[in-house]
């Protein structure tokens, strides 16, 4: 079944209706403020081909109008593609009817962080898209009962989230007025990595572990109240505030993403076997995990108070644990430049 792909580009206050109308003649959609905006946009018109792709791509100034995630559930709403693809300026955001949940923000977030510049990582992701299309989905339908998924932690969680529910919420959040949490540039970072290890998590808890589907829905829960406590800040606190939660929250969420990383804690709970200790490591990591939920929440009920923002939680021993890992792999790789034998 062949899946339509929209790319789509936002770039100024009433782009998502420039991309919504243009999408409903062409599968791409580039906003004339980005660079190369006509290349662009022809080679990413023969990339899609006959796909069901929609892609719209805008500059950074779009986020004044809404978000890479808002884009994708609007325009999900009002064309008739199977998938997807958003990019605001650099970032880039997907969702789809037709893949597993959560599978086609995974993939936009890893060509984003493999390819050198815009281009390349648009052209990854249409055509891993494209390939994962073609692929029979292992859930036996389309996402969310036929909606599309983000894939994206947007007040839901990532996995289960119905597309009907999220964009819903989008709306209803839009005619409150209640204004778009403007994530700082590293803890964006972090959350788009939270994300992307949640459908980890969850694809291994599919085949019985329990644990990782545990995780799944706690990384997941992270990443969404990340976003709800910025949000909050950016309503009821001052800057002072919100650039100690951007502070804080960068180290711990820094901390925490390596611990939960595909190399090791993922690595742990698949192969166990192949580690030392390995019931104490799960069970660190996750402690750690329970940690940062309960404090996030912590944070959000300080702001609701108007209180000023208190973290208590340290993750250094969890780190040193992580860094393990982190000084073989160093010995390794300068034992193979050295022409040595790596170490054992």
């Amino acid at each position: 079944m062949n899946a339509e792909l929209a790319v789509v580009t936002i770039v100024t206050a009433g782009y998502v209706d420039d991309a919504e109308d243009a999408l409903q003649a062409s599968p791409v959609y580039v906003s004339p403020e980005v660079d190369g905006a006509t290349a662009l946009h022809d080679q990413l018109l023969t990339q899609v081909g006959d796909a069901s792709i929609g892609v719209a791509v805008f500059s950074d100034n779009a986020e004044l109008e809404a978000s890479g995630t808002e884009i994708v559930g609007q325009l999900a709403e009002t064309t008739g593609y199977d998938t997807i693809i958003v990019a605001v300026g650099d970032d880039l955001s997907a969702g789809s009817r037709v893949l597993d949940a959560g599978e086609a923000m995974q993939i936009a977030n890893q060509a984003e962080a493999s390819a050198d510049g815009l281009s390349p990582a648009l052209t990854e992701t249409v055509q891993e898209v494209q390939s994962a299309q073609e692929q029979p989905s292992t859930t036996g339908g389309t996402e969310g009962g036929g909606g599309l998924v983000l894939g994206l932690a947007i007040g839901a969680a990532v996995i289960v989230a119905g597309a009907g529910a999220a964009f819903g919420m989008l709306r209803a959040r839009r005619r409150r007025g209640t204004p778009d949490a403007r994530l700082p540039d590293p803890i964006r970072r972090h959350v788009a990595t939270l994300r992307s290890l949640g459908v980890a998590y969850a694809q291994v808890g599919t085949a019985g572990n329990q644990v990782a589907a545990q995780t799944a829905t706690d990384v997941n829960g992270i990443a969404v109240n990340v976003e709800e406590l910025f949000t909050r800040l950016d309503q009821r606190s001052g800057a002072d505030q919100r650039g100690l939660a951007a502070i804080e929250l960068d180290a711990t969420l820094r901390k925490l993403t390596a611990a939960l990383d595909r190399d090791y804690l993922l690595d742990i709970l698949t192969h166990p076997q192949l580690w030392d200790d390995p019931d104490e490591r799960v069970r660190e990591v996750r402690t750690a995990v329970t940690a940062v939920s309960e404090e996030l929440v912590a944070n959000i009920k300080q702001v609701n108070a108007r209180r000023g923002l208190h973290f208590q939680v340290s993750l250094d021993g969890l780190i040193g644990r992580r860094s393990e890992l982190q000084e073989w792999e160093r010995a390794f790789e300068q034992a193979a430049d050295d022409g040595e034998t790596p170490p054992r």
